[in-house]
């Protein structure tokens, strides 16, 4: 019962590790994987095998794979919409085209080995820039979606080509920043929808 257990658990975390889209995640999964063959060692009365699996291989390798993910960059996102009381993932994302394009969004941040942190808030752009240093802040205010990202940035232009050309029926505006959000009002680029006509 209890070698059935770990192998189960052995197989769920394999592919857990495997099918993760978030780099860190796939390293914690590998280092509880490394943990279980442990006790797996232990079960056989392997005890010598079992301290060396578990120090080298669950401990001292995830630890060195974390110190080495710090230099892997977040991608912060936060989405905005000072019409509703609570912005929840679910309003976003569920079966909208706007929920589309924010997923977009992340997997354009995936694909350049970004890991995206996407924050969901209804509080006002001042708020927000205030509160922390995002990357790029998506607002909605009533149709129009305004995304605001660092002028100097070239993500931000790659991600305004890729959104032209798939979202160019949605109400788009980038607004390209200084060095803050609060002069993101003064810059404003145009609409997707008049750059791809």
């Amino acid at each position: 019962m209890v070698e059935a257990t770990i192998f189960v658990s052995l197989a769920v975390l394999a592919v857990l590790a495997i099918e993760s889209r978030v780099l860190r995640l796939s390293v914690i999964y590998l280092g509880i994987f490394s943990l279980l063959i442990s006790f797996l060692y232990l079960y056989y009365n392997a005890p010598d095998v079992a301290i060396a699996e578990a120090v080298m291989a669950s401990g001292l390798t995830t630890l060195l794979f974390l110190t080495a993910l710090k230099r892997y960059r977040v991608y912060r996102i936060c989405f905005t919409n000072e019409a509703f009381e609570t912005v929840t993932d679910r309003y976003i994302v569920e079966g909208t085209r706007r929920g589309a394009l924010l997923h977009e969004v992340e997997q354009f941040c995936i694909a350049r080995e970004l890991e995206p942190q996407i924050v969901c808030t209804p509080e006002s752009l001042d708020v927000v820039s205030r509160r922390g240093r995002y990357d790029l802040i998506i607002r909605q205010e009533g149709d129009e979606l305004r995304i605001y990202g660092d002028g100097q940035n070239y993500l931000v232009d790659e991600l305004e080509v890729l959104l032209i050309l798939h979202y160019h029926d949605l109400n788009v505006r980038f607004v390209r920043t200084g060095e803050s959000t609060d002069q993101a009002d003064e810059s404003v680029e145009g609409t997707t929808g008049e750059q791809a006509s």
